[in-house]
């Protein structure tokens, strides 16, 4: 377990900003919080992880919102092949509400989980203007971005002090981490099925 544990941090050096960058691209914002705790262990720059961060969600945003443009089509097929019209009705009266609101939906979206890429989707389908999206979408970013910075620092803050007291304890308990971290995606990706 020592021996690994040199081995692992070395990898996140020399590749962390790229697995920043595609981690949050393809698990969000957990990503962003480890990163910064490792930032906060000095293992990587705290600038970079924040920069490389809002690159990943911007881009994995405009994908889904891409794709949300192009959902009509889907839709269209899953009504003609499978009877969707039943739903219909509480889709429109839904693409409606979110119409009048997507400048709150976009924003608040981003802090209630599970709800981001469904609302970058429904923009895309709505047809809300590329400009706007992108500015909504990006204060709540930044907004989110912020909050997950600082928490993540407060937890490698604290993760320091622990470490001057305790000897081997932070190697175990950053296992146990990165054991809760693969447990809660694997959760996440069984939850889709």
């Amino acid at each position: 377990m020592e021996t690994l544990i040199p081995i692992i941090i070395e990898i996140i050096k020399q590749y962390g900003y790229v697995i920043v960058f595609f981690g949050t691209i393809f698990a969000g914002e957990i990503v962003v919080l480890a990163a910064v705790f490792l930032a906060t262990l000095n293992i990587l720059n705290i600038y970079l992880v924040i920069l490389f961060s809002l690159a990943g969600v911007i881009v994995a945003d405009n994908l889904w919102y891409l794709v949300g443009t192009k959902l009509k089509i889907f839709l269209d097929y899953f009504k003609k092949y499978f009877g969707g019209n039943k739903y219909q009705k509480k889709l429109t009266l839904f693409g409606e509400k979110f119409h009048n609101n997507y400048r709150y939906y976009l924003v608040m979206s981003k802090f209630i989980y599970g709800f981001r890429i469904l609302t970058v989707l429904t923009s895309g389908y709505q047809k809300i203007p590329y400009k706007k999206f992108l500015v909504f979408n990006l204060i709540g970013t930044v907004s989110e971005m912020t909050i997950i910075v600082f928490f993540g620092y407060f937890i490698g803050i604290s993760w320091t002090y622990l470490g001057q007291y305790s000897g081997y304890a932070r190697y175990y308990a950053l296992f146990g981490l990165l054991i809760l971290f693969v447990i809660r995606y694997l959760f996440k990706r069984l939850n889709k099925l």
